[in-house]
């Protein structure tokens, strides 16, 4: 039968209280991330051996700009085992705009999203034993659209519309 030190309870106590606060924590082992980041376009690169969020979708943000801003982003993710979940997030209510699973082969997606009051690109990543994967996002300003004018209809009237006029009566007056 083992023998229980008071270090020993202390230490497990200690380890049952803060495994709660684990749960919800992105953890990447051999994290390698590299960005170039401007306030017009810009990229964030993220690869890692092993992924584990414990099924919890863990809230990431890039911080783009100091206000928000529409943006035209990509996302790029891949996995050689287990699964990895990104959300795109849009707007201040942090909505859904699109979701990307990877898979071995790649996967990728693209979509208009708003970034949030405080000018940063939201998204979450999920992942459950994750073996060597890597995500890529891309942003850049959305396309402007072009504004080309269709001419006015012009109006030519054709003989069945043009107007006859009757002759009218001559009236006179006697005083």
């Amino acid at each position: 039968m083992p023998k229980w030190t008071l270090t020993h309870i202390r230490q497990m106590l200690l380890i049952g209280l803060l495994a709660p606060l684990l749960t919800g924590c992105l953890l990447m082992a051999g994290r390698n991330e590299q960005a170039t980041i401007t306030a017009d376009l810009g990229s964030q690169n993220v690869e890692f051996v092993s992924s584990d969020t414990n099924g919890e979708a863990v809230l990431q943000a890039l911080d783009i700009g100091s206000q928000p801003m529409l943006l035209d982003v990509t996302f790029n993710a891949k996995v050689d085992s287990g699964e990895l979940v990104i959300e795109v997030l849009s707007g201040e209510q942090a909505n859904v705009a699109f979701t990307l699973v990877a898979s071995a082969e790649g996967s990728s997606q693209r979509g208009i999203v708003m970034s949030n009051d405080v000018g940063d690109l939201q998204y979450r990543v999920k992942s459950t034993n994750a073996r060597n994967g890597s995500y890529r996002i891309s942003y850049q300003p959305p396309p402007t659209p072009t504004f080309t004018p269709t001419p006015s209809p012009t109006w030519t009237p054709t003989p069945s519309e043009t107007p006859t006029v009757e002759p009218t009566a001559e009236v006179t007056a006697t005083p």
